[in-house]
C-alpha cells in the first residue's frame, strides 16, 4: 500500500533533499512543463539530477531513444509563502506510486505518461497523457504546501519527448518551438497530446478501482 506523501513532508523527511539551492531566476518561463529540481533524469551518462543538464547533453526518450536537449531554462516557482493557492500546490508522488524509485515532486500542470486498461480500451493504446493534477488521490499522491524555494527546469527539445524521471516515471517534455509565433502561423500535429482534466480524471479514477481489485486478489490469496 502507498503512503500518504503529504505525511512525509509535513513531517520533514521523505522531500528534504529533493530540491536544491536556486542557480537563477528567469521571468517569463512556462512552469507548466517544468520539473522540480532534484529530480533524477536518465541521460546517456546515467542519471542525473535535472539542474545539471545543459543544452546538448543526450537525455533517455521514451519514443526516440537518446536525443540532445536544445535548451533548458530555469524559474522559481514559489518563494516559502504558506499562502499557495491550492490548485496551484505541487504534488508529492511517493516511491513506487508511478515507477519512481525516489519520492518526488510534481507540477500541477506537468503531463505524465500513464499506463492504463482503460485508456486502451477506449484510445487503443494503453499510455495516456495526463496533468499530474489528475493524479491526486493514485497512490498516496498529494498537493503539499511548498516550505522553501522550489527552483523549476524547463528541458527543450527539437520536439516533443518523453523522458524517464527518478526510474520509470514519465515526464512530458515541450519542444523548443512550442508557443513560437512559426508554431502558431504553421502548426505541426502533435506527437503527444494531453487529455482533457475530466477525461484525465476518469482514467486515473479506473486506475485506483484496479489497484483495489489487485489488493483484493491480493488477499485473498493470502
Amino acid at each position: 500500500m502507498f503512503a500518504s506523501a503529504a505525511s512525509a513532508w509535513n513531517d520533514a523527511v521523505e522531500f528534504d533533499e529533493i530540491f536544491s539551492n536556486a542557480s537563477g531566476h528567469a521571468s517569463g518561463v512556462n512552469q507548466s512543463g517544468g520539473i522540480v529540481a532534484g529530480t533524477r533524469i536518465a541521460t546517456e551518462m546515467g542519471w542525473r539530477p535535472v539542474e545539471g543538464i545543459v543544452a546538448g547533453d543526450m537525455v533517455m526518450t521514451f519514443d526516440h531513444g537518446a536525443r540532445p536537449v536544445v535548451a533548458v531554462k530555469r524559474t522559481q516557482f514559489w518563494l516559502g509563502s504558506n499562502s499557495c493557492p491550492r490548485h496551484l500546490q505541487p504534488l508529492a508522488v511517493p516511491v513506487g506510486a508511478l515507477g519512481n524509485a525516489s519520492a518526488m515532486l510534481l507540477l500541477p500542470e506537468q503531463t505524465v505518461l500513464v499506463e492504463s486498461d482503460m485508456a486502451e480500451a477506449v484510445f487503443g493504446d494503453p499510455f495516456a497523457l495526463v496533468q499530474a493534477a489528475a493524479l491526486e488521490g493514485y497512490r498516496g499522491i498529494d498537493r503539499i504546501t511548498p516550505h522553501q524555494k522550489v527552483e523549476i527546469v524547463v528541458l527543450e527539445f527539437a520536439r516533443d519527448e518523453v523522458i524517464y524521471a527518478n526510474g520509470t516515471s514519465m515526464i512530458h517534455c515541450s519542444s523548443v518551438d512550442a508557443g513560437s509565433l512559426n508554431a502558431m502561423i504553421a502548426p505541426t500535429p502533435a506527437m503527444y497530446e494531453a487529455l482533457p482534466l475530466e477525461m484525465a480524471r476518469s482514467i486515473v479514477a479506473e486506475m485506483i478501482a484496479e489497484d483495489m481489485i489487485a489488493q483484493s486478489y491480493a488477499y485473498a490469496a493470502e
